[in-house]
């Protein structure tokens, strides 16, 4: 049994990777803005944008359990919409949330889990950090630089027998669909081609993987001795990324557009 940590676990794939462990016989800690209603997940109430909250809850949890053993940084949200019709404060809201929300979980937990011996992180990213999905560039972006910092974390604390892996799910079906932030207004020099990648977008969504998908993965990763530096999930996004690194950066973004820009649309 580990003693695990889970943001953004009141809906969405992080409930449904703590239902899961929880079902394997972990302790699962849920941290999410709101109430984690399910009786075998523990509930701490925390935003990962207040440092201040999470010291309190990972102390909590620690002088519990005495070890943490597993983080899962997964709280995160979307926009889409197009980059110039994008405000500067939804934008900066999405970085906070989804990169810096990483950051500070991250900083926060590394003590308890240097006192613990060691332990795994767990970064949620997504295909969209190898492929920026266009007018949903903050997203694709915030996942990028996920990637990033996972890759610079797992040489600094490597050390400290603290293991970092970067989950990259393709799409998976969950009520981050309904979630998403929209822009308030898209200009109408985009035509109707903002609303129709939308629709591709959530489509793909709503018939893609079931997340208890991600969570058996994850639950695998738990109990290997040594974990990846990356993780892709779904076969067919396995070989979207691989094909990436062999074809010219310029085709693959090509083949990106010709799926969401709809560069080609003369509506007006």
């Amino acid at each position: 049994m580990k003693v695990i940590v889970i943001t953004g676990a009141s809906s969405g794939i992080g409930l449904s990777i703590a239902q899961y462990l929880c079902s394997k016989g972990h302790k699962v800690y849920g941290i999410s803005r709101t109430k984690v209603h399910e009786k075998n997940i523990k509930s701490i109430q925390a935003d990962v944008t207040n440092v201040d909250q999470l010291i309190e809850a990972y102390q909590e949890i620690f002088d519990i359990e005495g070890h943490i053993d597993v983080l899962i940084n997964n709280a995160g949200m979307g926009i889409s919409g197009s980059i110039e019709d994008t405000s500067s404060e939804d934008a900066s809201y999405l970085m906070n949330v989804n990169f810096m929300g990483v950051f500070n979980s991250t900083k926060v937990m590394l003590p308890f889990m240097r006192e613990s011996g060691g332990g795994k992180i767990f970064n949620m990213s997504s295909v969209a950090a190898k492929l920026s999905i266009p007018f949903q560039a903050f997203y694709s972006s915030s996942k990028a630089a996920i990637n990033a910092f996972s890759e610079a974390l797992a040489n600094e604390v490597a050390p400290f027998n603290i293991q970092v892996c970067s989950i990259m799910p393709g799409d998976i079906k969950t009520g981050f669909t309904k979630n998403r932030k929209k822009n308030d207004i898209d200009n109408p020099v985009y035509g109707e081609r903002v609303e129709k990648s939308v629709s591709v977008m959530e489509k793909d969504e709503q018939n893609g993987m079931d997340p208890e998908i991600a969570a058996v993965i994850i639950n695998k990763m738990i109990k290997q001795r040594r974990i990846p530096l990356y993780k892709t999930i779904g076969f067919k996004y396995k070989v979207m990324v691989f094909l990436a690194k062999l074809l010219p950066a310029k085709l693959v973004n090509h083949i990106v557009g010709s799926i969401y820009a709809f560069k080609k649309d003369k509506s007006k």
